[in-house]
């Protein structure tokens, strides 16, 4: 590696543990103190940087939120679910794994997922960036309702289409922060949440 090779890398890194930073401060504060109340300012002082680094990196808080959701929509468990979906051998473990996904997912991401949410509601660039997440969730459900339909699985009656909708209204992040907002746990509304998608779509 060459000196200007490896200068050039030690930018790189520093240059991403700042948007890191500026990322998980944002994340924080958004939460925390709502999306509205929170000014660039704010976030670079808990980033420890200036305002100017922050615009320079994302340039408003508009942006700030497409990157956290932008971060969280390409978290690695996804696409090795999809995976395992793909050459899951029952209706039942291919309802285990999605159910399993999205509730670490959500758990992980819990914060991300409720800047969104809230954002959303005063903000029409957010509003569409939401839109378009939920269409991405969609077709996700899709290819595992698409297997389901593969493994002859689904119930009588019930389309690919219908159980689209279904896994949406069982698995999708508002389910499960109804279900912790009535006292139950991530586990117990995950045994839950996988007995009433199995009953709903299998045979």
């Amino acid at each position: 590696m060459t000196p200007r090779t490896y200068q050039s890398t030690v930018r790189e890194r520093a240059a991403a543990a700042t948007r890191t930073a500026i990322l998980d401060a944002a994340e924080a504060l958004f939460a925390d103190e709502g999306y509205a109340r929170v000014t660039i300012k704010r976030i670079a002082e808990e980033a420890e940087v200036s305002q100017g680094t922050v615009y320079a990196a994302f340039g408003s808080k508009p942006a700030l939120v497409a990157a956290l959701t932008e971060r969280a929509a390409g978290d690695a468990s996804i696409g090795e679910v999809l995976a395992a979906v793909e050459v899951a051998a029952t209706g039942d473990d291919v309802v285990g794994l999605v159910v399993r996904q999205t509730r670490d997912l959500v758990r992980h991401h819990s914060r991300t997922m409720a800047v969104l949410f809230d954002a959303a509601a005063v903000d029409q660039d957010i509003a569409a960036l939401l839109a378009e997440t939920e269409k991405i969730q969609r077709a996700r459900f899709g290819r595992v309702t698409g297997r389901l339909e593969q493994l002859g699985a689904l119930r009588p009656g019930i389309t690919p289409g219908d159980a689209d909708r279904v896994l949406e209204y069982f698995v999708a992040p508002p389910s499960w922060h109804r279900l912790l907002e009535l006292g139950w746990d991530w586990d117990d509304a995950g045994v839950f949440l996988t007995e009433a998608v199995c009953a709903a779509l299998l045979r």
